[in-house]
């Protein structure tokens, strides 16, 4: 990738980013808009994948004055990023409703990622890749 070419990749994962996390926030989980048991699993796929590329950018602008509510949104996301949809305890049930809730969950911490990487002084250009290899 191209210097010219890595602040606009960088503004694109942020729109697909925010436009994923606000997609998801709308469903509602007896309205007309909610997904099928197949499109939650992959919005929380794809939520972890951006939600990784961002908290790695946030992590890469740290300073040593950054907001605490930054520091907060980092810790979250070293914690929930990338754990598994299924439980290791029976039972494995995984239903439409429990995907759509952890889902929004990861939403609301890609909306949190965004916001601390708007908040950080020096933010990294390079987001790392692309997205179009989506589980």
């Amino acid at each position: 990738m191209t210097a010219a070419a890595a602040p606009a990749a960088a503004e694109s994962l942020r729109q697909k980013a925010r436009t994923l996390a606000e997609e998801v926030l709308a469903w509602a989980p007896d309205g007309e808009d909610r997904p099928s048991l197949d499109q939650a699993v992959t919005a929380v796929h794809q939520l972890n994948a951006y939600g990784e590329r961002l908290r790695d950018a946030v992590q890469a602008g740290v300073r040593p004055d950054s907001p605490d509510r930054t520091l907060t949104v980092l810790g979250e996301a070293h914690r929930r990023l990338g754990q598994p949809l299924t439980s290791a305890v029976p039972p494995f049930v995984l239903t439409t409703d429990t995907v759509v809730r952890r889902a929004q969950n990861l939403a609301r911490l890609v909306a949190g990622l965004l916001s601390a990487l708007d908040a950080t002084p020096s933010t990294p250009p390079d987001l790392g890749g692309n997205t179009t290899n989506t589980p």
